[in-house]
């Protein structure tokens, strides 16, 4: 399947000297995630709420090409998995596709999501098996800023909000979020400004949270719950046993389980969070993500390996680093996380976590096939 069979042929698009809050009501307006920005009919960029999520003091008034990202130019007859893997290593929901270098189409998230419940490999997948486990949540009491700040730190656009007990309650997302953080009518100073992470403190996420939340069970499978984001204009599926959260099912996963179908020697590895300009230290990471997906790959051949770095805790020159790996192989998913104050050691133990991981649940699978042999 290639771009032209599955894009959206139109697309609300921008103007570099189009102004913020301009773009943020077209956003709204037309309940999109992204939009591109054209000069002369060429993309030359998009906004999106990450472009917004990790900005302080932004006059509404600015200029779109102040905000804007850098983003892929998809061609028409890419193939489908092709043309993920480069919105995936590019950090975008979403990209324009060009003839010619002008923009004929759009290709987002939603648009694959769309064709996911008739892929036969994966739409009977269990949502157990591609889940996010033990996610992150919020409550009725906290903050707006507090979501907006588990918002930055994760990558993630919507959040479960969980009662004392971890019952499901509702959700928040990055809508409801610049509704109060842009909001001219607000208490800001100077006035029509996205004040950032220390304004707004007082408002709770229960006056503005969507409920109910809607939810699946952990048997579902995967091509019900695209099916439900496409109707529900969902990007973030919870799951719950018993009315309590136990995980959720991301747009992001199932891209995931997507380019898991794509042919290629090796593993795809995208790391993310990690605003780093030495290249060394890049190398350094993927150096060591090389040699455990190698160990890795004698028990199971791993196909798509993301990590999300988190920095935070900053003192003096040092800071401290959460990473949270996830690994899809050609049998399932796995998770494992790690935190230290040495970047390095903190890849290495969240690695070494999930080849236990993996280790543990392979001679798991070995003694059941051994227990049905001896009956």
């Amino acid at each position: 399947m290639i771009v032209k069979d599955v894009m959206s042929s139109t697309s609300v698009t921008a103007s570099k000297s189009e102004s913020v809050s301009e773009v943020i009501a077209k956003m709204k307006k037309f309940q999109v995630r992204e939009v591109p920005v054209l000069e002369g009919g060429r993309p030359i960029g998009l906004v999106s709420y990450a472009s917004f999520i990790h900005r302080r003091g932004l006059p509404l008034a600015a200029k779109v090409e102040q905000v804007m990202l850098p983003c892929p130019r998809l061609e028409e007859e890419m193939l489908v998995t092709s043309a993920l893997e480069e919105m995936m290593s590019s950090g975008v929901r979403g990209a324009p596709v060009v003839r010619a270098s002008k923009m004929v189409g759009f290709l987002s998230r939603t648009d694959l999501i769309r064709i996911f419940p008739s892929i036969t490999p994966l739409k009977d997948r269990k949502v157990s098996t591609i889940m996010t486990v033990e996610p992150h949540a919020v409550t009725e009491q906290d903050s707006v800023v507090k979501a907006q700040m588990l918002m930055k730190g994760l990558m993630e656009k919507t959040l479960p909000v969980v009662d004392s007990n971890q019952r499901l309650v509702g959700a928040i997302g990055m809508p409801e979020v610049m509704d109060v953080l842009w909001n001219p009518k607000s208490n800001a100073r100077p006035p029509n400004e996205i004040r950032g992470e220390k304004e707004h403190a007082d408002i709770a996420i229960g006056s503005v949270m969507s409920r109910p939340a809607i939810s699946v069970t952990p048997e579902e499978t995967a091509g019900k719950v695209a099916s439900l984001m496409i109707e529900k204009g969902l990007s973030t599926m919870f799951v719950t046993e018993s009315g309590k959260l136990v995980g959720v099912v991301s747009q992001a996963d199932l891209m995931e389980q997507i380019l898991s179908l794509k042919p290629t020697e090796g593993v795809y590895i995208q790391i993310t969070g990690l605003n780093e300009e030495d290249p060394d230290v890049y190398d350094v990471l993927y150096d060591l993500i090389g040699k455990s997906m190698k160990r890795i790959d004698k028990i199971q051949p791993p196909r798509v390996f993301t990590v999300h770095v988190s920095v935070y805790h900053h003192e003096g020159m040092r800071s401290k680093y959460s990473l949270v790996g996830r690994l899809t192989t050609t049998k399932s998913m796995y998770y494992a996380r790690a935190t230290d104050w040495d970047l390095y050691k903190t890849m290495d133990s969240m690695l070494d976590s999930l080849e236990k991981n993996i280790k543990r649940e392979h001679e798991k699978s070995l003694d059941q096939r051994k227990q049905k042999q001896s009956l």
